[in-house]
């Protein structure tokens, strides 16, 4: 009799056992799920991001914003706030919709030249020094389009003319097109006397490089803005001393 109430004793106290381990379990898993449904901030693409993007434009461009989601679905890594991305740019081309990871943002040292300038297809960038009057007062911008106009000798005399036209301007010092700068930008010496010229990078198309580099070195190069989705000049007879002044005025 003894050990059939004994057995039946330890029979509850087991019973009792096992239902406190399940009210535990079920409690913890409660717990966990209501975590992982805790809404936390992270920062996705809106946009597709080229690779080299600092994060500063990619907030200016509005390729990025920050969104709510759930504890459970935040990605491992994921940038949590914009002071993360400052000083930093894409090591990777981000597709829209990612959420942003910070191991794929690196410092400025981390970014090949290569990164840093979105250079046109057949096109090669070329630096030139030009003084702010030959820049359009320092208005030319990366972005733009300019015309490049030459000054050089030709057979014993002076001509100007049309280089190229619709040149894509990628830097100015050292500020990139839809890049921050990494400098301070501004104006570097060429070496020209005591001339205080700017470093200005255009993408010229890969068959013409010999002729800006040697118009560079042999002339005198002024850029002009192009308005937006302006023609080209139709290029007519150099200008020399003979026709410097139009025999017409006027548009």
């Amino acid at each position: 009799m003894q050990s059939r109430v004994l057995a039946i004793l330890i029979a509850v106290v087991l019973a009792l056992v096992a239902t406190a381990a399940m009210i535990v379990y079920v409690n913890g898993a409660d717990r966990r799920a209501i975590s992982g449904q805790q809404l936390v901030y992270v920062w996705v693409a809106t946009k597709n991001i080229p690779m080299g993007t600092s994060g500063e434009d990619a907030q200016n461009g509005d390729m990025i914003k920050q969104v709510a989601v759930a504890r459970s679905s935040a990605v491992p890594g994921a940038v949590r706030s914009e002071e993360q991305l400052r000083q930093r740019y894409a090591d990777v081309d981000i597709v829209k919709g990612e959420q942003l990871l910070l191991q794929r943002w690196v410092g400025a040292e981390d970014v090949g030249g290569r990164r840093l300038l979105q250079i046109p297809e057949n096109s090669q960038a070329v630096s030139i020094g030009v003084d702010l009057v030959r820049q359009v007062a320092g208005f030319v911008t990366p972005g733009d389009k300019v015309s490049m106009v030459v000054t050089m000798p030709r057979n014993g005399e002076d001509k100007t003319e049309f280089l190229l036209q619709n040149v894509q301007v990628l830097a100015v010092g050292a500020t990139a097109l839809t890049r921050a700068s990494q400098g301070t930008g501004g104006r570097v010496n060429q070496g020209k006397g005591s001339q205080t010229l700017t470093a200005v990078t255009l993408a010229i198309q890969k068959q013409f490089v010999q002729n800006v580099v040697f118009a560079a070195e042999k002339g005198s190069i002024y850029l002009t803005l192009m308005p937006p989705n302006a023609e080209p000049v139709a290029k007519g007879k150099p200008v020399d001393e003979s026709n410097a002044i139009p025999t017409a005025t006027g548009p």
